[in-house]
């Protein structure tokens, strides 16, 4: 017996096994990869990542696993130019420079490439179920992550803020995509699913609150406004979404006053921003986020300016940015990003490296538009939910966000038919 047939056999006797065995720990996969990443996005990461590695296999031994739909091609597509563009952009500053230094930031967007051999493997694998198992996973993560914050802010501040998922800002996002989750996934499932989910959304709603972040509030806001009005129109009814809409912020209004008035870190956070918006100009208010982003966004604007088709590089968006200012504090650029994804993309690859980023966000969108509602729904919840969070934070170029984005969006494809695949 050759190498090739010995490890052949090996795969299919113990790592595929049974077709409903292989389909089972799918399943299960999908359940721990959402309850990981709200409260340890870092680990979520990890499943992941492992995912892709059993998923290469399936594909290099199970030639039916390499078979792509036209639907998955077009996502593998904008995803792969997504990264590809960044790449080059960075690549060629860096030769042109002659220092790789700061190359390594590219890595966090790797996953773009890595979800390719998933698509076809995990929708072969596809059984009906799947779809609670997704949104069952989001809920238990929210909870999970409510539970760390809490504990956890027992011995340390930071860890209350950011629980295991790396910091402040990641624990809010994976917060607003599972809540979104757990109120879209409210209006199609029943019963206990139904408790779940809403005590997933409550959980997701105080993890976002209690990390502190602003940012993530106003996107949920604004992608409940956006799901309301297009799952509305298109299936439920405007009237009635909007109403289910007012009642959620009317909670979240309720949550927010709770936790300014019984946490007294919380309380300063949003007492300075209020604050800051009723004196822009005072440099007595504690409270500088705001003009830190501002003069971010206009000394990135006119970097992207001065080289609208050529960028600078991924890697040197933030010195391309310092460079077109004078007399502003060293600290405001003490960040990897200029706080806004879109600009942070046109400064390092132009208008192409725009394009490519608004071209990951809009085709899950058109792949998925005539899909079954509660899975057009789930994707509509991240895409939106990632849009309006990038316009005060980063978008990818971070390896949580990255992941749990293309997870999203890779389970949806495999649950949008829920058939015997195998």
């Amino acid at each position: 017996m050759g190498i090739s047939a010995a490890l052949n056999g090996f795969f299919w006797r113990y790592i595929h096994g049974s077709c409903e065995g292989a389909s089972r720990r799918w399943g299960k996969a999908i359940f721990i990869l959402f309850l990981l990443f709200p409260g340890i996005g870092s680990g979520g990461s990890v499943w992941l990542e492992g995912m892709w590695i059993v998923a290469v296999l399936h594909w290099i031994f199970d030639p039916k696993t390499r078979r792509m739909t036209a639907d998955e091609k077009k996502l593998v597509g904008v995803f792969a130019a997504y990264f590809l563009i960044s790449a080059a952009f960075a690549f060629a500053h860096a030769l042109a420079l002659g220092s790789a230094s700061g190359l390594s930031i590219l890595v966090a967007n790797l996953p773009f490439l890595l979800a390719a051999p998933i698509f076809p493997v995990l929708r072969k694998a596809a059984r009906p179920g799947w779809t609670a198992l997704m949104f069952a996973g989001f809920a238990c993560g929210a909870i999970l992550a409510a539970m760390i914050v809490t504990i956890a802010g027992q011995f340390s501040v930071e860890l209350q803020k950011a629980g295991f998922s790396g910091n402040a800002l990641i624990l809010a996002l994976g917060g607003l995509v599972s809540g979104l989750m757990c109120c879209h996934g409210m209006l199609f499932f029943s019963g206990r699913m139904r408790l779940l989910l809403a005590v997933g959304a409550l959980a997701s709603m105080y993890v976002m609150l209690i990390s502190g972040t602003r940012g993530p509030l106003l996107s949920f806001c604004a992608t409940a406004f956006v799901y309301a009005v297009v799952m509305g129109y298109r299936h439920f009814g405007l009237r009635h979404m909007l109403g289910l809409m007012a009642a959620l912020l009317l909670v979240m209004v309720a949550a927010v006053t709770l936790a300014v008035n019984f946490n007294e870190r919380l309380a300063h956070r949003y007492n300075l921003v209020v604050e800051r918006l009723s004196s822009p100009a005072d440099s007595s208010v504690g409270e500088d986020g705001i003009i830190v982003r501002l003069a971010l966004y206009e000394a990135g604007w006119r970097a992207f300016l001065d080289r609208p088709v050529t960028g600078y590089g991924r890697q040197n968006t933030l010195a391309a940015a310092r460079a077109q200012t004078e007399g502003l504090p060293e600290r405001y650029f003490n960040y990897t990003h200029l706080h806004n994804g879109y600009l942070t993309d046109l400064v390092a690859s132009g208008v192409l490296g725009l394009v490519s980023l608004l071209a990951v966000l809009v085709m899950p969108l058109i792949v998925f538009w005539n899909t079954r509602p509660v899975v057009f729904g789930a994707v509509l919840c991240v895409v939106v939910a990632y849009g309006f969070y990038g316009a005060t934070n980063l978008l990818f170029y971070q390896d949580v966000a990255t992941l749990l984005f293309t997870g999203v969006v890779v389970v949806c494809g495999a649950v949008q038919v829920e058939e015997v695949r195998l």
